[in-house]
């Protein structure tokens, strides 16, 4: 663990913890790092067809296995998912007790079965993302365990407008009409998703200021 002085942001919060751990490192190729990206824009825009498709791309989720394994790697109901006005929202403790109302006693046991069948490089991926989703939520982050969803959709957002932009420049001349109309539309995509993730962020801090739960 590490302290490092951070000028940028603001006293008393002027400085990064910074935690090192040397244990398992793999690197994703581009296709799977592309599809992953592309998964968790379908969870916040709460498209089950591109979440079913990208599941299946990422770890070879079938269908019917694709319940639990969107409960496991966002620790929410997978029902709320496709819902859009909640895709981003904080669980509580009903839905909690909704998940396991809906995969029964043996849960953690169907969990363990499906995971075994994963690739390892994704099952290295979403123990990653539960520890950070469980310490955010432990510690009683600003934003709780939605912070790692939403740092993951950003820059799942920049990977797939890369990807765009890398497509349309094996096309052509971005200034080609055709390629310049798609490079605008791709990019007013990522635009979008910028923009949802900054007012949401915008929408806890105001509820954090007048000590809204």
């Amino acid at each position: 663990m590490a302290i490092r002085a951070n000028p940028a942001r603001r006293y008393p919060y002027n400085f990064d913890i910074i935690l090192y751990d040397h244990g398992l490192y793999r690197v994703p190729d581009d296709k799977l790092r592309r599809d992953y990206a592309k998964m968790w824009l379908a969870v916040m825009d709460a498209d089950e067809e591109k979440m079913r498709k990208y599941a299946y791309e990422v770890g070879g989720i079938t269908d019917e296995q694709f319940p639990l394994f969107a409960s496991a790697i966002t620790g929410r109901d997978y029902r709320v998912l496709t819902k859009k006005e909640v895709s981003i929202t904080a669980r509580d403790q009903n839905e909690k007790e909704g998940i396991n109302d809906v995969f029964g006693e043996n849960f953690l046991q169907q969990l363990v079965d499906l995971l075994g069948h994963v690739p390892r490089i994704i099952l290295l991926i979403l123990k990653t993302n539960d520890l950070t989703r469980s310490l955010d939520e432990s510690l009683e982050s600003p934003s709780g365990p939605l912070r790692p969803m939403m740092i993951l959709a950003k820059h799942a957002s920049r990977t797939v407008w890369e990807e765009q932009k890398e497509l349309i420049k094996s096309q052509g001349s971005l200034l080609r009409p055709r390629n310049l109309l798609r490079l605008l539309m791709a990019w007013l995509d990522f635009a979008r998703v910028d923009a949802k993730l900054v007012l949401y962020e915008r929408y806890l801090s105001i509820r954090r200021h007048l000590h809204i739960e």
